[in-house]
């Protein structure tokens, strides 16, 4: 199974990842380690303080792992893997993608516990008002993307909610969560 985890920054993706990977005994890919580690960045954006991704280059990187990975399993074993990161949901080839989702006031604490600068806040807070990773996730992965909202779940809760949907047992289609108030305010 390739399994998906995106959101905005500050969701509880790399958190929640990390102890779903432990319970799934899946490979974990953390997709803002990978393009650091293997340079997959043609340059710095000094106003909006990011990496400017080489998706392209993302994009081969991932399916070098997925192939090595796949070949790495025995033919017992179950191959899985999860991609985890706000671009992840950018790679085509998912078998689900849940989408984390934070209340933008939560949302703003944590980033502003980071320190990031006030421009890179307002902007991923925007995002989050405006759903654009389910959107994206979605034009991509169409009924495959789940919303799962984190604002009040604990890491274990959430992990618990994705192993349901694994399961077959919950589903949390695409746009039951609406943070659009939140704009302007």
């Amino acid at each position: 199974m390739i399994l998906i985890l995106t959101g905005t920054p500050g969701t509880g993706k790399t958190t929640i990842s990390c102890l779903l990977a432990e319970k799934l005994g899946y490979q974990l890919v953390d997709v803002n380690q990978l393009v650091d580690e293997k340079h997959l960045y043609t340059g710095l954006d000094p106003e909006k303080d990011y990496k400017i991704v080489d998706m392209e280059a993302l994009e081969e990187e991932l399916h070098k792992i997925l192939e090595e990975d796949h070949l790495g399993a025995d033919s017992d074993e179950k191959f899985g893997i999860i991609i985890e990161g706000h671009l992840s949901h950018y790679f085509p080839q998912a078998d689900l993608v849940v989408v984390l989702r934070t209340e933008p006031s939560i949302l703003k604490g944590r980033l502003q516990k980071r320190g990031w600068k006030e421009t890179k806040i307002h902007e991923n807070l925007e995002a989050e008002a405006l759903d654009i990773c389910t959107w994206e996730a979605h034009q991509i992965h169409s009924t495959k993307v789940h919303e799962i909202e984190t604002t009040n779940l604990t890491p274990e809760e959430a992990v618990n909610l994705i192993l349901e949907v694994i399961a077959g047992k919950k589903l949390f289609p695409v746009g039951e969560i609406d943070f659009s108030g939140y704009l302007g305010g």
